[in-house]
């Protein structure tokens, strides 16, 4: 009786630590090794490692405490995806025109139909996917619809996703910077931009802004930086908000080197698109009348897209969800996981907004079966820093995951402990090395990771660690837990 009344305070969460079962000594001394630590003694901290074949408890800390998730977010979001749209699941854009074509002259407008596709125009799945090649194959269906002029304009519809294109709750800091581009129906080029910079000759001298790849021809750059000591790198920040042209460059890039770039997030990509293809069109002799626009701008002019008949002329479609699923995780792409969160949405007959596609997200868990109380879902990469999940949630989650069809797509889009993506750095010539695949997670003060073991024996893991608030350094973090990592592989 006493037994199963410490059991049942233990998975409560009331008795805050130690082990259900007591079966592996070594990782639960490494974990009071870690509480004790003293660049944790402000921290709140959990982990929970379980069977992931059965959900049995292995051994837990804290358990139950909701903390900020970080990218470990995108476990949930990717997961939710693949359960629900399938691993073959493509995003759709259409190029289409309405009015009347006659004698190669369209009194009318070409329309970008976007579907909510995030590698749009992206070179990350092959030179075959990239904005030029895409620029060309849509060109190249005008020609061959028999369109030599276009007595209109280009049209970017995005009214297949909200115009918010940043959830609420991300930070000033970030959304100006290509890691906080948010989603929209069109996403072209991850939404970014490279801008080039040439540091000044010495510490703290002026700095000049070169060029901008693509060209972003309507932005302002505010150039504020300043240049740091040699080798000190990227310390530079872009800040500006979605639809607005001003840009403010904050913070230093190092001197010693001809130029450096750093990587912004765009204003307003469906529009860029809409302009992209205009400058191409005309390039190629397709002469285009009007000036671009997009269902947005449209509809602040208190017009709105005409509902008439469009002919479609061509039908791109991304790479397939697994696909889409294994950059998200490997690589930590935050635009990638809000398109998903969108399209999840949408899926569920919702408007393709961030907030349905958060609650549809954390809806779905609970008809799993995991029990939700005290998860807090706002958006779908992470990048909010209220999001909170507790660490009993994520590992039961994974387990969930582990007994699913869609688990091998899941397993190899998680980095690889000392070999790939964000783990690479982790584990590397340790047990762990090559027997962790998870999920990272670092915003300011937080560090997590969300993933499988697989053990020497051949058992499977599940496990989530999760520290926020600590006073130490998030490297350190990283390391403790890193040897957190060693000790479940261990399976002592």
């Amino acid at each position: 009786m006493i037994r199963l009344r410490y059991y049942l305070l233990v998975l409560a969460g009331v008795i805050p630590c130690l082990s259900v079962g007591q079966s592996m000594p070594q990782l639960e001394a490494a974990i009071r090794q870690v509480d004790q630590d003293a660049g944790m003694r402000s921290a709140g901290w959990s982990i929970t490692v379980m069977d992931a074949a059965t959900g049995r408890i292995i051994t837990q800390h804290n358990s139950t405490r909701s903390l900020a998730t970080a990218s470990t977010m995108k476990v949930l979001t990717t997961a939710t995806a693949l359960a629900l749209l399938g691993p073959d699941f493509t995003f759709e854009t259409r190029l289409e025109y309405d009015g009347e074509l006659t004698n190669g002259i369209l009194s009318g407008n070409l329309y970008i139909r976007g579907g909510g596709d995030p590698s749009l125009g992206s070179e990350r799945l092959g030179e075959a996917y990239s904005l030029d090649n895409l620029m060309i194959r849509w060109t190249k269906a005008v020609k061959a619809a028999g369109i030599l002029e276009v007595r209109g304009r280009v049209v970017a519809d995005d009214r297949a996703c909200s115009t918010q294109l940043v959830p609420d709750g991300w930070n000033w800091e970030d959304i100006g910077n290509y890691y906080g581009a948010g989603a929209g129906a069109i996403n072209v080029n991850e939404n970014a931009y490279r801008l080039d910079l040439r540091p000044g000759a010495r510490v703290g001298s002026a700095t000049e802004v070169l060029r901008t790849d693509p060209v972003m021809e309507d932005m302002v750059f505010v150039n504020e930086l300043t240049t740091g000591a040699p080798g000190s790198g990227d310390n530079a920040y872009i800040y500006g908000a979605p639809y607005t042209a001003v840009r403010y460059l904050r913070g230093t890039i190092p001197a010693g080197v001809s130029s450096f770039s750093i990587k912004g997030s765009m204003a307003d990509p469906a529009l860029y698109a809409a302009r992209r293809l205009t400058e191409e069109l005309i390039l190629c002799g397709i002469k285009v009348s009007a000036a671009p626009v997009s269902g947005r701008t449209e509809q602040m002019m208190g017009r709105s897209l005409t509902p008439g008949f469009r002919k479609t002329i061509d039908r791109y479609y991304s790479p397939p969800l697994r696909d889409l699923v294994y950059h998200t995780n490997l690589r930590s792409i935050n635009l990638y996981a809000e398109a998903l969160a969108l399209q999840i949405a949408a899926h569920q007959g919702k408007t393709a907004s961030t907030a349905q596609g958060a609650a549809a997200i954390e809806a779905y868990w609970k008809t799993q079966g995991v029990d939700t109380e005290g998860m807090s879902i706002q958006d779908g990469s992470g990048l909010t820093p209220s999001n909170a999940v507790t660490t009993l949630q994520m590992a039961s989650i994974l387990c969930r995951i582990r007994q699913a069809g869609y688990y091998e797509d899941f397993r190899n889009s998680l980095p690889v402990a000392g070999q790939t993506g964000t783990l690479k750095g982790i584990g590397a010539g340790t047990l762990a090395e090559g027997r962790i695949r998870a999920k990272s997670g670092t915003i300011e003060g937080v560090r997590a990771y969300a993933g499988y073991a697989e053990l020497p024996d051949g058992r499977v893991l599940a496990f989530s660690m999760t520290a926020q608030h600590f006073s130490c350094t998030s490297r350190y973090v990283a390391s403790l837990m890193e040897t957190l990592m060693v000790r479940i592989v261990q399976g002592k």
